[in-house]
C-alpha cells in the first residue's frame, strides 16, 4: 500500500526542535563581550542552538490615574538596530554558529532574561557577573537570574 509524503504543516513548526538550547544574555561592557565567548563556546561544545539577548533601556511609559509610573516591555523591531548584537552576530558566525537574536526594551533585566529562556525553552542560561553598583549588588543582575532560574546557569566573571 502507499503511503503519503509527509508533508510539514503549522503544528510541526510550533513543536520546538529536540536539540539543546542555550540563551546567552549580553550587554555593552566588556563582560559582556566575554560573556558572549564564553557561551558561543559553551553552545559550540553542546552543539545547541543559540539566542542570543540585548535588554535595552524602556522606550515607553505606562502612566495610571492612581499608580506608579511603569515601563512597557517591547521587542524591537530590528535586533541588528543594536551595536552590541551586531557584534554577537559577527562572532557567533566566526563560530560557524547561526544565532537568534533579540533586542527587547525594558526594565527589568533579569525577569526579560528569564522569560525569554522560559519561552524559547532554554537548557542553559549564561550571563556575565560585573560588579555594577560596587560592593551593594556585587552580581547585579546575575543575581536575580542565578535565584530564580529554573535551568543551569552559566557565570562568566567580569
Amino acid at each position: 500500500m502507499l503511503e503519503a509524503p509527509q508533508v510539514p504543516t503549522e503544528d510541526d513548526a510550533r513543536r520546538p526542535a529536540d536539540g539543546p538550547r542555550v540563551l546567552i544574555a549580553v550587554d555593552e561592557t566588556p563582560t559582556g563581550r566575554r560573556t558572549l565567548a564564553s557561551g558561543l563556546r559553551h553552545a559550540g561544545a553542546a552543539g545547541a542552538e543559540v539566542t542570543v539577548l540585548h535588554v535595552v533601556a524602556p522606550r515607553r511609559w505606562r502612566t495610571a490615574r492612581f499608580g506608579p509610573v511603569r515601563a512597557v516591555p517591547m521587542h524591537i523591531g530590528d535586533p541588528l538596530e543594536s551595536a552590541v548584537l551586531r557584534d554577537a552576530r559577527r562572532l557567533a558566525f566566526d563560530h560557524g554558529i547561526c544565532p537568534r537574536l533579540e533586542l527587547i526594551a525594558a526594565d527589568d533585566v533579569d525577569g526579560t532574561i528569564l522569560g525569554v529562556a522560559r519561552r524559547i525553552r532554554a537548557g542553559t542560561i549564561v550571563v556575565g557577573a560585573g560588579r555594577p553598583d560596587g560592593l551593594a549588588a556585587p552580581l547585579g543582575v546575575c543575581q536575580g537570574v542565578l535565584r530564580r532560574a529554573p535551568v543551569p546557569v552559566v557565570v562568566v566573571p567580569g
